[in-house]
């Protein structure tokens, strides 16, 4: 995971010594690294739509850092891959995310006092 969040703090601009550690975080609360079992959460409040071609709900969260597919396209990094099973392009759009509605800075130093659920030293919290 550290290798994938390095990865997606380049294509994004944010300073890796706060990044890695708020997006391997995420990732670990969020689908546990996406093991594979855990990659779509059916079970959310964000679980509904139509089924997509994937097999589930289209509002279902999904991959590393569970973005639902909406989110996820409004937030894609140009130059990745446009699923968000690709575990550097959900990383990326979830950067591009924080920063639009939390309004985690450039460098992100602020990521984990602006998201609970990317602070490795407060309990998790959806975000």
């Amino acid at each position: 995971m550290r290798r994938y969040a390095r990865t997606a703090c380049e294509l994004t601009g944010m300073e890796s010594k706060f990044g890695v550690p708020a997006l391997t975080t995420i990732a670990k609360r969020e689908s546990i690294h996406n093991h594979p079992r855990f990659r779509v959460n059916t079970k959310d409040v964000n679980a509904h739509g139509r089924i997509a071609p994937d097999g589930h709900p289209l509002n279902c969260s999904r991959g590393a850092t569970q973005c639902i597919p909406s989110t996820f396209a409004t937030h894609h990094q140009a130059g990745t891959a446009t699923t968000p099973y690709n575990v550097v392009a959900c990383m990326c759009a979830t950067v591009n995310y924080v920063r639009h509605r939390y309004h985690v800075n450039q460098s992100g130093s602020n990521f984990a006092a602006r998201v609970q659920q990317a602070d490795p030293s407060r309990p998790p919290h959806g975000y």
